[in-house]
């Protein structure tokens, strides 16, 4: 007997999975708003991306010698988010705006190496 050929919704409350990436786990909902308009939410895991961090971090030399210094890694959903502002920064070259963000305790997961930017 052929297997049935009936697809199955994977639902979290009411968004249905539209799209997931076996590679990175980043997984994309939609849902409908009052209009019947798609509305689009992408989950990204960052677990691994803050325990790598940490583990360069840890590795990184004190003091800021040298012409380069990995100093963050971010996934790409925040770096894109309109809301923190990042890849906007970078685009208008706001230095003060990157150095508050990343110095901000708030955001000590995403940096690679210690000290103040």
């Amino acid at each position: 007997m052929l297997a049935s050929s009936v697809s199955r919704e994977v639902r979290d409350g009411g968004w249905v999975l539209f799209d997931w990436d076996p590679v990175t786990g980043r997984t994309v909902w939609q849902c409908h708003d009052d209009d019947g308009n798609p509305v689009f939410r992408v989950d990204t895991p960052v677990t691994a991306t803050i325990e790598h961090n940490a583990q360069v971090r840890n590795a990184t030399p004190d003091g800021w010698k040298g012409d380069y210094h990995r100093i963050a890694s971010v996934p790409m959903q925040l770096l894109y988010d309109k809301n923190v502002g990042l890849n906007t920064a970078i685009q208008q070259g706001d230095d003060r705006y990157l150095s508050r963000w990343l110095n901000d305790s708030d955001n000590a997961a995403w940096r690679t190496k210690e000290g103040r930017v």
